[in-house]
């Protein structure tokens, strides 16, 4: 099992092949940039992996896993739509 570094440095090394390997394909510079980095999820991944991390440590029995499973699922889903909102808000700032 990787420890929580291990799993992190993953998830950077995910994103940065994201990243690298087309994410100009689907950002224009119409779209804005705030569209690209609200892409990234480096906090809905990282606060997944963190939620995992503590149920593996505080929680030494069998619902273990499908509680880690649910919390990182809940945890990435809720964090990427913050993710968002934020980066739209941010890209359609004063056109109100």
């Amino acid at each position: 099992m990787p420890d929580t570094l291990s799993a992190l440095t993953f998830m950077a090394g995910a994103v940065l092949g994201f990243a690298f390997g087309g994410v100009g394909k689907h950002y224009s510079q119409e779209r804005g940039q705030a569209l690209l980095w609200g892409s990234f999820h480096f906090f809905s991944v990282g606060l997944s992996i963190g939620g995992a991390t503590l149920v593996a440590h505080f929680v030494q029995n069998s619902i273990a896993w499908p509680l880690a499973g649910f919390l990182s699922t809940a945890t990435y889903l809720l964090v990427v739509g913050a993710e968002s909102t934020a980066a739209y808000l941010w890209d359609h700032r004063g056109e109100r």
